[in-house]
């Protein structure tokens, strides 16, 4: 397949990943769907295996390879989330994956790659730089260079998070999607035009990380410095093929601040106990900043990713951790009961050093003894509010 998928090949993989990927769920988002006048649903994609969507393009890619490739070795370039999943994708087929992050990777994300089986290589100043160095040790070692926004198959993997929303809520005519790259959006792009009725498709980046946005804009690639620590968006600019398939596809881009991002975050822990990272805040921070234009219509937002640090999880709860994290957690617990459980829990661990010793053993003690009876629970509940695949 040579250029962006079509939406039969989408279908196709999503036959792939069947009994491999469970579908994520989709929940309502009542306070948010007050708040701004429209009818708020979460795609929670922070529920799939690394805690991204790029575990399905990946899956799919890698399904794809033929036995010779895969015996050559992958690599690739990310800040995070596509290694993550490459890496997992990979050895999942019994293959070698190289991963090179940029130096202001988040730890979390570097793990994570580790965990997968991934060899993480620390490499560039951005992720620009850092695809640079990935095509030259291909080059090199002889390794297959997986870019996600240039595989086609990658791209119909992650258009199966499209076609699962409308599956599990026919009625939904807006999606609201973070863009890094811009292979997510284009490949739900391909699904939603091709439906029986409009869906109007909004992409969101951080004016930190502006470069696909004002691609968009221009009408051509341009490339911009980032200083967005949500790495899922901190691209200096889109990938061509996926850029081609957004210029036909997508309706608007939109940017938020990185404090709206920050706001963002704690608002999905204080509705729904679901911990995003900056860029599966990002649908959250647009709904919030632009009620106006989705007021009165079924919206979809893709929480794409799970994967963020503790220390931006303590910033995003107050900027005064010594002591507002324990009022959070005493007004929580007499507020929901269900959901506070799993954010004492996550309290108690992002902030246990900012607390006196004798508080914080009191909190963990019992805290400690429920949080993976607690977390499970929480999930279970959220999947079974979501409309049936």
């Amino acid at each position: 397949m040579s250029g962006p998928p079509t939406p039969e090949q989408v279908r196709e993989a999503q036959r792939m990943i069947a009994g491999r990927l469970p579908p994520t769920p989709l929940i309502r988002a009542p306070g948010l769907s007050a708040q701004t006048g429209a009818d708020v649903w979460l795609k929670c994609e922070c529920f799939a295996p690394i805690g991204s969507f790029k575990a399905r393009g990946a899956l799919v890619g890698v399904l794809r390879l033929a036995p010779e490739q895969l015996a050559r070795g992958l690599i690739c370039a990310s800040t995070g989330n596509h290694g993550a999943a490459l890496a997992w994708a990979a050895t999942e087929a019994g293959a070698r994956c190289v991963v090179v992050v940029p130096h202001n990777t988040p730890d979390i994300k570097r793990r994570n790659m580790r965990a997968a089986g991934g060899e993480v290589i620390t490499a560039g100043g951005d992720w620009g730089e850092s695809c640079l160095i990935a095509r030259a040790t291909a080059e090199r070692e002889s390794l297959l260079y997986v870019e996600d926004g240039e595989d086609p198959w990658i791209m119909a993997g992650a258009g199966t998070v499209a076609l699962e929303i409308l599956e599990q809520r026919p009625e939904i005519d807006a999606m609201i999607i973070p863009v890094g790259g811009g292979n997510l959006i284009a490949g739900c792009g391909i699904v939603s035009k091709d439906a029986m009725r409009p869906i109007s498709l909004i992409g969101v980046q951080s004016a930190a990380a502006p470069a696909v946005t004002e691609s968009f804009h221009l009408g051509r690639i341009v490339h911009r410095p980032t200083t967005s620590f949500a790495g899922g968006v901190a691209t200096t600019g889109p990938v061509p093929m996926a850029f081609e398939a957004m210029k036909r596809l997508v309706d608007d881009m939109l940017l938020v601040s990185e404090d709206e991002l920050m706001g963002a975050i704690a608002r999905l822990i204080d509705d729904h106990a679901i911990i995003v990272e900056g860029a599966g805040a990002a649908p959250i921070a647009a709904l919030l900043r632009y009620p106006e234009r989705f007021a009165g219509r079924q919206v979809a937002l893709i929480l794409s990713g799970r994967n963020l640090e503790r220390e931006r999880v303590a910033m995003a709860i107050s900027p005064q951790p010594s002591r507002r994290h324990v009022t959070t957690f005493t007004t929580k617990a007499q507020r929901h009961k269900e959901n506070t459980l799993c954010l004492c829990v996550l309290v108690v661990e992002v902030v246990r050093d900012h607390i006196p010793a004798q508080t914080s053993n009191a909190i963990s003690s019992s805290a400690s003894r429920t949080a993976w009876r607690v977390q499970s629970r929480c999930v279970h509940s959220a999947a079974a509010t979501s409309s049936p695949a």
